[in-house]
């Protein structure tokens, strides 16, 4: 059972890892704002700032070493990725702007806003990036379909134990992601309409 255990939450938190979420969550943006006319062009270049070019970022401290692992367990490890991050999604955000897509940059602007809380959070406690961009996906694709998919939130808890059992997060970490991750997506959308 121990085994099966330890395989299952090595899959969830692989499956389920920002690395491919976070470029899916701007995806979802991008899709959202479709309807204002956006050209494909457009939407790649903009998941290639948001998406490509911090995972290129990730992949280049991996190699060098600057973090030890794909997880970064270590919290000062993660700053410089996040500071990273931080200044490409900015970069994509303004693109947006000057393009004149304002219903793409007030969701960008509330994945932002999260992502900036998190970014202050990891420079005195390690909060569980997993449960909180799971937490945005889920609450944002349950806004834009009227809460339909509730009970994907069921994936949140799922992450969560499988971030506590690998030993990366204590539940306080993991609740808080995933608490703060949600809370914001669905009040910045409540908010932007």
């Amino acid at each position: 059972m121990k085994k099966f255990q330890k395989i299952l939450a090595a899959v969830l938190s692989r499956l389920l890892d920002p690395v491919w979420e976070v470029p899916a969550a701007v995806g979802l943006a991008v899709l959202f704002a479709v309807s204002e006319g956006l050209r494909w062009r457009f939407l790649g270049l903009l998941l290639f700032i948001d998406g490509v070019v911090p995972f290129i970022f990730f992949l280049t401290m991996l190699y060098h070493r600057q973090i030890k692992d794909w997880d970064i367990q270590n919290r000062v490890e993660r700053l410089p990725l996040y500071i990273f991050t931080l200044v490409a999604h900015a970069g994509g955000i303004w693109l947006a702007h000057e393009l004149g897509k304002t219903d793409l940059v007030r969701v960008l602007l509330v994945f932002y806003a999260v992502a900036v809380t998190f970014g202050v959070i990891t420079f005195f406690w390690k909060i569980s990036l997993h449960t909180g961009v799971n937490a945005v996906l889920i609450t944002f694709i349950n806004w834009a379909t009227g809460w339909q998919y509730w009970w994907l939130y069921a994936l949140v808890l799922a992450v969560a134990w499988a971030r506590v059992h690998q030993k990366h997060h204590t539940w306080a970490q993991a609740t808080a992601g995933a608490i703060l991750g949600g809370g914001i997506v669905a009040a910045g959308m409540m908010i932007i309409g």
